[in-house]
This record gives structure tokens, C-alpha cells and sequence, in this order.
């Protein structure tokens, strides 16, 4: 189970870059965790882009949206990350 917070609605931005940056400096060894770590980047970028209207963030969550989904897609067909 992840340990990424489910909602992060009521974080003020410097929260959340906290948050990031703890989990970016979180070592992971399997594709569940690059998974859920691929999640909650694109759950983070995706409300800095809601709040700001940041293309750049927009950007951003896209692509942790495709890490993520290639993760899943390549341990559902045996594969390793």
C-alpha cells in the first residue's frame, strides 16, 4: 500500500513540494513502488497546474501519468522496470 497521501487538496504549495522532494529522495526497488511514486508525481504537478494554470506542470503530469502507465503495462505483461 502506498504511503503517499490520497488527498492533496488541502496542502499549501510549500507542503507539496516537501512531499515531493521527500519522495523523490525515496529509494525503490519494485514496480509497484516506481508505480505509486509515478502516481503521486502526477497527482502533485497536476494540482500545481490546476492552481496556477502552469503549462509546464500540466506537462509534467502527463508524463508521470506515461511512466506510470508504462510500469504498470510492462509488470502486467511479465516484464521488469
Amino acid at each position: 500500500m502506498s504511503h503517499y497521501p490520497d488527498d492533496l487538496s488541502g496542502l499549501s504549495g510549500s507542503r507539496l513540494v516537501r512531499l515531493f522532494l521527500e519522495a523523490v529522495d525515496t529509494p525503490r526497488t519494485t514496480s509497484t513502488e516506481w508505480a505509486e511514486f509515478f502516481d503521486f508525481k502526477a497527482r502533485v504537478f497536476a494540482l500545481i497546474a490546476e492552481r496556477d494554470g502552469n503549462p509546464d506542470a500540466a506537462k509534467a503530469a502527463e508524463r508521470a501519468r506515461t511512466n506510470r502507465d508504462r510500469v504498470l503495462n510492462e509488470t502486467a505483461d511479465g516484464g521488469e522496470v
